[in-house]
C-alpha cells in the first residue's frame, strides 16, 4: 500500500510563483545558495512566473508554488508543499531518503546483511549488468565482507559515504588492513546512513546522461564531467559539457552512434527503468545518471552507472541554457552546452554567461559560468575524453 503522502491525488492548480528550497549547504550564505537562487530565477523566467525567493524566508510551506529544491524531497516534505506530480517541481520526490542516494545502485553483500526499512532487495541484482561491481552496507561487519569479496578480483576498492557529493566522502583502499583502518574512522551515523563499497577502476572517465522536463517540454543529453582544483589544490567538480536534443532518452539514442556512447545511454535507460519499477512512488522532472568508464584489474574496459541525481545539479545551468536555445531556435536540432566552475582568479571567455562569482566563506573565490550553442556533431569528441580530468562520483 502506498504511503498516504504518495497515494494518487488530483492534480493541483497551476503554480503562481517559483520558490527555491535550500538543503543543508544552501541554508547558509555561499555559492550553493547563490547558484540555487539563480537557477530558480531562470526557471521562473521560463515558466513566466515570479521568483518569490527562498523557502526558509517563508513562515510555512506554500501549496501554490513551483519548487526548485536543492535536494531530492522525501514524501513528507513533498506532502507539506502540496507536490503531487513531476510538473510541480524541478527535481524529484522519493518514498524514503536513502532512495535518493547512491546506495540503491548496489545490492547487499548477503541476505542477512543490515538494510533500512523499505529497502528493495531485488533492485541490486537487476542493476548488476549496468553498474560496476559493488555493495551497499549499513554495518561494519558487512563492510568488511563486501571489501573482502571485491578484493578477490579487484585491484582496490572505493569506500563512499551515502551523502558524499562532488567526489567527497570517499576513500580508496588496497587491502583489508587498510579497510579496517578506514572502518575505524567511520561513525555509527555514517554506517546507519549507508556506505557504498565498490571496485575501483583505472583511468576513470565519467559521463552524464539525463533528461529535464519543464513547462511541458523536455530535453535529453549525454556529456562528460571534468575536474577543477580547490584553493588547496584538491580535485573538485569542475563542470560539465553536454550534447542536448529535444525529447527524452529514446530521441537521444537516435543521434548517438559511437558504441561507447550508445552503451552509456543504454545503461542509464536501464538503470532509470529498474529504479522506477522498484520504487513506483518515485516522481521526477530531472533525471541525471553518472556513468563511469575505466579499466578493471585485468586492463579490460569496464563501465557502469555510479549513481542517480533526481535534483538540480552542477550541470543544471547548462541544461537550462540548452533548453532555452532549443525553445527559441526551432531550426536547431542539437545543442552543445557547458558549465565551468573554477576556484581562484579566472579569465572568463567573452561568449560565456557568468552566473556566480563569490568569495565563499568556506571555499574562497569561486566563479561559475556557462555557454550554449548549436552542436554540429560534437558527440564524437566525447569518445576522446581524457580520463585524467575525470570525476569519480
Amino acid at each position: 500500500m502506498l504511503p498516504t503522502s504518495l497515494a494518487p491525488q488530483p492534480s493541483r492548480s497551476r503554480p503562481t510563483r517559483v520558490i527555491a528550497v535550500p538543503g543543508t549547504t544552501a541554508a547558509r550564505p555561499g555559492h550553493e545558495r547563490a547558484t540555487l537562487g539563480w537557477i530558480a530565477a531562470q526557471v521562473a523566467r521560463i515558466l513566466e512566473l515570479p521568483f518569490d525567493g527562498f523557502a526558509d524566508a517563508l513562515p510555512s510551506p506554500q501549496d501554490d508554488a513551483f519548487l526548485v529544491p536543492q535536494e531530492t524531497l522525501d514524501a513528507g516534505a513533498a506532502a507539506r508543499w502540496g507536490v503531487v506530480e513531476a510538473s510541480d517541481l524541478l527535481g524529484g520526490v522519493v518514498p524514503a531518503a536513502f532512495v535518493a542516494t547512491k546506495l540503491i545502485t548496489h545490492g547487499l553483500v548477503a541476505a542477512d546483511a543490515a538494510a533500512p526499512a523499505g529497502w528493495n532487495a531485488a533492485l541490486g541484482a537487476q542493476l548488476q549488468a549496468v553498474t560496476v561491481p559493488g555493495f551497499s552496507v549499513f554495518a561494519g561487519g558487512d563492510l568488511l565482507r563486501a571489501a573482502a569479496t571485491l578484493l578477490a578480483s579487484a585491484r582496490a576498492v572505493r569506500i563512499k559515504l551515502a551523502d558524499g557529493i562532488g567526489g567527497g566522502g570517499q576513500f580508496v583502499v588496497h587491502d583489508l588492513d587498510a579497510c579496517r583502518h578506514r572502518l575505524g574512522l567511520l561513525t555509527p551515523a555514517d554506517l546507519d546512513a549507508g556506505v557504498v563499497v565498490e571496485a575501483d577502476v583505472a583511468q576513470p572517465a565519467t559521463y552524464s546522461v539525463g533528461t529535464l522536463r519543464l513547462g511541458g517540454r523536455s530535453i535529453a543529453y549525454v556529456g562528460t564531467q571534468g575536474l577543477g582544483r580547490d584553493r588547496l589544490g584538491r580535485p573538485v567538480y569542475g563542470g560539465s559539457t553536454l550534447s542536448v536534443v529535444r525529447g527524452g532518452l529514446p530521441e537521444l539514442l537516435e543521434v548517438v552512434h559511437q558504441p561507447r556512447l550508445r552503451r552509456t545511454v543504454d545503461m542509464a535507460i536501464a538503470y532509470d527503468r529498474c529504479a522506477q519499477a522498484a520504487y513506483p512512488q518515485l516522481v521526477c522532472s530531472r533525471r541525471n545518471y553518472d556513468v563511469l568508464w575505466g579499466r578493471d584489474a585485468q586492463g579490460r574496459p569496464q563501465g557502469g552507472v555510479l549513481e542517480q541525481s533526481w535534483r538540480v545539479g552542477g550541470a543544471t545551468p547548462a541544461e537550462l541554457a540548452a533548453f532555452d536555445l532549443l525553445d527559441r531556435e526551432p531550426g536547431i536540432t542539437r545543442v552543445l552546452a557547458s558549465t565551468v566552475e573554477r576556484h581562484g582568479p579566472v579569465q572568463v571567455p567573452a561568449q560565456a554567461e557568468v552566473y556566480c562569482v563569490l568569495d565563499d566563506p568556506r571555499c574562497g573565490l569561486i566563479t561559475k559560468f556557462r555557454h550554449a550553442g548549436a552542436d554540429p556533431g560534437a558527440l564524437s569528441a566525447f569518445e576522446a575524453f581524457d580520463g585524467s580530468t575525470s570525476f569519480h562520483a
